[in-house]
This record gives structure tokens, sequence and C-alpha cells, in this order.
């Protein structure tokens, strides 16, 4: 009888610091004193002697030795059900004269039992047996059959039996109800072709979209040499169309062997190989998960054996760079990189080790397949299709000759190399942004606050901007930790920190601006005013009952905002790099199904921003922002996707007039704060990394006291009233007809021309701009093109009362001071 049963992780015993775990299993603790450690099939792998007193320090990371093992306790499960005893065996055997007179049975019974076994005496107890109903014999059991390959049949129970959905799937269709096939090769069956079918059980969940990802990535996989990239939008079920995709794939038919498709390796992050197994066992019944996950080196060894069964194998990018021989002697026919932008570096071992692997199809999978400059994105193309885009050199030269012909003006013809660049990135990359699905999707909101620097951080800014000839990014990291709070910094020079990292640099200025008292303080609100608006806003969401995530870079800050937060009587949910990846997703499901209010998920934007599903919050704080746009972006997805119930409000905090303005801008210069539609021509002048010129770094270590430096960049005199320009001009126009009585066409005609200036604004293109002959073109904004992205968002000043009360409204803020917020930007996807 076992008395507790713990799931575990387990390695052979070692002296190693940081343990490697190889696997994970079940610990059993028996009522006769013993332990018994097995792996997750029920393999028993070792049994030790258990003492009661050992039991009661057993909790929740826990590491203990069983046997040769070590174990390190998960949490605690529900023991095995104990099994019945088996029936008492009948001391009167069964008779078998009605058998036998059966001619039914005789012809499934094996003569040879009937021959050894003496057929009923006569007698008046034999007749009252015989008149028995007799029980069938069993009939001979033939050989063990060899393990079926996988089928589609076995995911779909009988229609006879339990009325139980096809799958774990909360979408799953009513078999009697049979949706046809998909032909994911339409137009190629149109001319003659053998159509290719995307079974139906499956194609009844894909949304038009998928299916059309589906269609794409077949055409492009279904050959050796095939190679793509699905760089659809956060949210949009690239798993799902990559799941349908191998599936289809699989099953295909096909005259040639070397064109079939057998076994398929799937590479993903570590965080992110529970999330593959749950969205296997979402589309697949549990019993027969066509998966197999590497925990070991030797579960390689049983997917050769058994690929048949499940001819998926998913591996942690950690275990495949280390595994990869034994992978290669798998001889895949398929690769799927999940987050595949891990790959934009082309010399790096993963790199290598995965190409070592020689597997003819390729697929990467990637939010974000444009991060920094024209070198990671043809790493990832020369990846899924060697050597069709030549050189990096090459491919350089003539994306920015694209570029100087975009500045030349648009009458200058493309060059063919151009355009022969921008087909061949077509053929092999497919990209949609959330507008694909924004009937699916809520309400999205994003609001940046600018918040007011304290007089301490001023004054460390100001302390800061004298060491500018030191090393600049080190002096930025300090700026960076200053505008969260001062305290971070402090702490971080106290120990040594800054100096470590640069000996040629005294930072003794910097820490004479603290106050002698400053150590032994308690920590203040007023010394940050990101901080101070940060708990004006936890507050106001709590009473609009409504779940909250923060993000931050730094460990230090989650440090401090969960000390504040825990004082405010908030439950705290946290995962960073320290949190276990077995622990991840039990972590994320229990924040999901509480919903409650009185919760706040911390999550590093490095660890936990990519994979997660945090719709249980519709509230998401970026407590700091990255250099690298795509890294916000995906940690902004958290919430706002698909199965998210309610309208989504994303905060930038920004500390004004500081280094945080600055990542705004790069951000928005980088992006423009919108979805990628042409790769080459974003790309173009981004090919630096992140450095920065002599007057960069003296813009950037200037405090300037303002509103907002970024809205002062734009120019747009729009005095912080909440209207967009094309509003603005419509009530210009307005205003001067009831002035001078303007006939009403002269009207029409010039609201029209305010939006053809405002359509040349969002879009930067200075062709069919209007300037007045006498009017000085010095005047005009002078910031690249990409800022005008900003005057797609409403501007609000707290200086114009009615406008900001209604922001305040808009965004859950309305009962709050937000004193510190010196100015705010709104923009709205309302579908």
């Amino acid at each position: 009888i076992s008395l507790a049963r713990y799931s575990i992780m387990f390695a052979r015993a070692n002296t190693r610091k940081h343990k490697k775990w190889e696997g994970d299993g079940f610990l059993t603790i028996h009522a006769n004193g013993e332990a018994e450690l097995t792996e997750e099939n029920g393999r028993e792998i070792s049994r030790t002697s258990f003492t009661a007193k050992k039991r009661t320090e057993l909790s929740d990371g826990y590491i203990l030795s069983v046997g040769g093992y070590e174990v390190q306790i998960q949490e605690e499960v529900d023991p095995l059900p104990v099994a019945p005893p088996p029936p008492p065996t009948p001391k009167i055997p069964t008779p078998l004269a009605a058998i036998v007179q059966s001619k039914e049975y005789r012809l499934k019974t094996a003569p040879s039992i009937l021959l050894k076994r003496p057929l009923a005496s006569t007698g008046p107890e034999a007749k009252r047996r015989v008149e028995e109903p007799a029980a069938p014999a069993a009939p001979v059991l033939s050989p063990a059959a060899k393990p079926r390959p996988f089928s589609a049949s076995s995911l779909i129970r009988s229609a006879s039996g339990s009325s139980a959905k096809p799958f774990c799937s909360p979408l799953a269709v009513n078999r009697q109800e049979k949706t046809p096939p998909y032909v994911v090769n339409q137009e190629e069956v149109e001319r003659g072709a053998t159509p290719i079918h995307l079974e139906g059980w499956l194609a009844a969940h894909l949304r038009d979209h998928q299916k059309e990802g589906v269609t794409f990535l077949v055409d492009k996989l279904k050959s050796r040499g095939g190679g793509a990239i699905l760089a659809d939008d956060m949210g949009l079920g690239k798993s799902i169309q990559t799941i349908a995709t191998c599936w289809t794939l699989l099953k295909r038919k096909t005259a040639k062997v070397e064109d079939g498709v057998t076994k398929v390796l799937v590479v993903v992050p570590s965080s992110l190989l529970h999330n593959w197994r749950a969205e296997f066992a979402k589309w697949f019944r549990a019993t027969r998960t066509p998966a197999m996950l590497v925990r070991k080196v030797a579960d390689i060894g049983c997917y050769s054996s058994g690929h048949r069964i499940t001819p998926f194998l998913v591996v942690s990018y950690d275990m495949a760079l280390r595994y990869a021989p034994a992978l290669a002697n798998c001889q895949f026919d398929l690769l799927v990189c999940d987050e595949g932008h891990r790959l934009k570096n082309a010399g790096g071992k993963l790199r290598e080790a995965l190409c070592s692997l020689s597997i003819p199809r390729r697929l990467l999978l990637t939010g974000t397949p444009v991060q920094n400059d024209l070198d990671e994105f043809h790493s990832l193309l020369d990846f899924i299709k060697p050597g069709c885009f030549g050189t990096p050199a090459e491919f350089r030269s003539v994306c920015r000759e694209g570029g100087d012909e975009e500045e030349e003006g648009a009458d200058s013809e493309a060059s063919p190399e151009l355009a022969q660049l921008h087909a061949a990135i077509g053929e092999v990359m497919l990209r949609r942004t959330s507008e694909v699905n924004v009937s699916h999707l809520p309400d999205k909101h994003e609001y940046v606050l600018f918040c007011a620097a304290s007089a301490i951080q001023i004054k460390i800014f100001e302390a800061i901007s004298d060491h500018v000839t030191g090393e600049p990014l080190v002096l930025i990291d300090q700026m960076r930790k200053a505008s969260n709070h001062p305290a971070i910094l402090y702490k971080h020079l106290q120990k040594g920190g800054a100096d470590s990292e640069n000996t040629r640099v005294s930072y003794s200025s910097i820490l004479s601006v603290f106050p002698r008292d400053f150590g032994t303080r308690p920590t203040s609100l007023s010394d940050s005013g990101k901080l101070s608006v940060l708990v004006d806003m936890l507050g106001a969401f709590r009473v609009l009952g409504e779940c909250t995530v923060i993000v931050s870079q730094y460990t230090k800050t989650l440090d401090m905002i969960s000390m504040l937060c825990s004082s405010l009587q908030f439950k705290i949910y946290r995962l960073d790099g320290s949190t276990l990846v077995a622990d991840r997703q039990k972590l994320v499901n229990d924040f999901n199904q509480s919903r409650d209010p009185a919760n706040i998920f911390l999550l590093s934007s490095k660890a936990g921003g990519v994979g997660l599903n945090l719709i249980g919050a519709s509230r998401l704080v970026l407590f700091d922002l990255d250099w690298n746009p795509a890294s916000d972006l995906q940690a902004m997805a958290r919430i706002w996707r698909d199965g998210q119930p309610r309208a989504c409000h994303i905060y930038r905090l920004v500390t004004t007039g500081t280094i945080d303005e600055k990542i705004l801008q790069r951000q928005i210069k980088k992006t423009g704060l919108a979805a990628i539609v042409n790769i080459v021509e974003s790309l173009n002048g981004q090919t630096e990394k992140l450095s920065f010129r002599d007057e960069d770094l003296k813009d950037i270590f200037t405090f300037k006291e303002t509103e907002s430096n970024t809205h002062d960049l734009l120019e747009c005199g729009c005095e912080g009233d909440g209207l967009l320009p094309l509003e603005r001009e419509e009530n210009e126009m307005a205003d001067r007809a009831d002035r001078d009585d303007v006939d009403e066409d002269e009207i029409a005609a010039s609201v029209v021309m305010a939006g053809g200036v405002e359509s040349t604004v969002l879009t930067g293109s200075p062709k069919d701009t209007v300037v007045d002959e006498e009017e000085d073109t010095t005047e005009l904004p002078t910031e690249p093109a990409s800022m005008a992205e900003l005057f797609r968002w409403r501007h609000y000043s707290p200086s114009n009362d009615l406008p900001w009360q209604h922001l305040k409204s808009q965004a859950g803020l309305g009962k709050t001071e937000l004193n510190e917020v010196t100015f705010a930007l709104h923009y709205s996807n309302n579908f």
C-alpha cells in the first residue's frame, strides 16, 4: 500500500553544483518502509528504505538520494489506485458438454483442448450441471500482433462506444458530423496532379488563414531540399499549422520513397517542451500521442526503434546540441525549429549542430524573423535553403542598392537583382499579421505613460553625464537601472559591480549624489516616478477586478516590485530564469484559472517572453523597454492572443527625458511600432548593431526637462488634446466655416486634402506633400519617416484636463491621480 506519491526529476548521483536532471518520474513511499523510484512509464529504477521521519522532510524542491540516484521533489500527486484482488478460482470446473454440442464454439476452440479434457460424467449431479447456462470457453489467443503504424483511425473512438469527443480538444467535433478532407494542392489538382489531403478531423478546426498556411508549407516541403519560414505574428496558430503540415506529409503516399516523410524532428526552447506536449495532446488522443519528448539520450534510441508509432521527436535546443551525433543516426526527413530566430548567428554552434544532421527539409517558426540586421536575416534564409541567397555580402549589396534607389525617388525602377530577391524571399517565407485574425481577437489598447523623474534621479543622470568619456555601454546600463529606481543602481555600485565592469572609471561621484543614509532607509516610492505610477495603476486594476502581468528585463527590478506587491497584499506568481522548466506550465495554469484580481504575475522578458499564454490577465505593464522591439512585442503578446475574452490594455512606462525615451525612439525607428510588411525595405539602414555615434551619446546622456522628448521631436503642435491629425483638420475646417461661411464643397475638398497629407505623414513619402512655395521648408520635421508612425496615436497632456480625464477613464485609471505622469500616448485597435 502506497502512503504518498511525488512527481520528481532524477539523475545519477554526482558532485556537480548545478544538477543536470536526466528525466522525470515518480517517487512512491510504501507502507512497508520502502521508497520506490520509477520512470514516467512505470519502469522501476531503484528502491531504498525510507523512514517516517524522512517523509516529513519532503517538500517541493527537496533533494534526496534514492539508491544511486539523486531526486528532486516537484509536487505531491495522487497515489496509484490499489488493484482489486483477482476473483477466486471456482472449485468446480465449468462443464464442457454444452460447449462441445455447439458447432460455433467447436470451431472457435482448439480441438486439442477438447481432446485433453474428459467429458462430464453421467449422473444426477452431472445432469444438473449440464442444464445450467455454460460460460463460453476462452478463445485461443493468437500470437501478439506487431504494433501498427500511427493512423488517424486511432484518434477517434467507435461511434457505438463512448460518447467522448474524438481527441482532447475543446473544439472537437462530433464524429458523426464528418468533415471531408481538405485538398491542400487544389491548383495543382486542377492541372492534373495527384491530390494531397489534410484529413477532415483536423481540417475542421483550422481557420482560413491556417489552411492557407498549410497549403503554403506543404508545397514548399513536399520535396527533398525544401525549406520554409512561417513568420506569422504571435497568436496566429503556428503550432497547429506545423502539426497539420507534418501530419499531411506523413500520411501522403508518394511514388518515390525518397519523397516521403516518415520521421520529424521538432527542436524547441526548453521552456516550451511542455507546451508542445500539450499541443500534441490537444489534437491527438493522450494514449496515442504521436510525439516523444527527449529527456535523456536513451530516448533517442527508443524513438529509432518505434518511429512508425511515434513519428515526431521533440527535443530542446540544449539537448539537440548535446546529442547531435545520436540524432544524426535517426536520419530524419523533416526538421522543425520553433523560435527559429535562435539560428540567426551564422557561425553559432547550435546552427552548425543542426546543419550536421543533414535533414533534407527544414521549417523555421518565428514571429520575429527580423530583429537587428541583414546578416541575421540572411542566416535564417541560408539555413532553410543553403546557397540560394548568395553570400551575406552579396545579400547586403542587393538590399542596399534597393535602398539607394528609393532615396533617388519613386520614378527610379528597382534593379532586377532586388526584384529577384523579393520574389525569392516570397517563395520561402510566409508572414501574416494579427489583422487576419481580428475577428477572433478582443480590442487592444496600448499606452505609453511618460513618468516624471524624481529629484534624486535627475541628480544621478547629471552625474552620469560627466562620465560620457568612459565606457558608454556600461554608463547606459547604469542610467537604465536608475530610471527604474535609484536603489537598484545604488546596490549595484555598492557591491562594486560597476568598477568590476570598468576599472578605468571611478563612480565615486555618482555614489556621492545619494544621501548618506540611502542604503539604510526603506526604499521610497517617491524616488522613482515609474514605481509611484505603478502603485496607482495596481490599485485601480484591483478595483476593476482585472488581473495584471508586470514585465521587466531585470531580476533586481522584479525583486523590488515583488516586495512592493507583497506589502500591498497581492499574491505573487513569478517566472524568470530561475524558475524550473517543469514548474512553468503549472504556474501559468494556476494563474489563468484563478482569475483573482489580487494576483500579480511577474514575468522576466528574457525567460518568459515567448510561448506563454497568460490570458487570465487583461492588463500588462512593461516596466522597462528593450533595445530590441521584438522582445517587447513578444512579451505584449502574452495576453493579447486567441482565447482572450476581454479587451486588453498594455502600458509602457517611460521615465521622461531619460534613456527610456531614447530606447522608445529607437524602437519606433526600427519598426514603426507596426508589423513588418516588406522585410528587405524594413531592414535598409538597419545593418548596425547596438552602437552609437558621438552625437548620439551626447543626446543620450543629456537629461531633458520636458513633458515628453518623444512628442517634442514630432513637432505636431497638438497641445495634448487627444485628437488625430485628420480629426483636428476637420474641426478646424468646421470652425472656419462657422466664422467665414465657406462653401461646403470647399470644406469637403479641404478635408480630403487633409486626409491626403495625413496619409503622406504615415507612409513617410514626400512625393505628394503640398508645400507653399513661400513656406520655409527648414521648419518641417527632420525626424525619420518611421517616427511619423506616432501620428496614428492620440496624444494627451495633463494640462488639457477634459481629454486627460477621458484618457484616464478609457485606460481604467479614472479615479487615479497620476500626478507623476507628464504625457501619454494611446493607440487603439477596435475590431
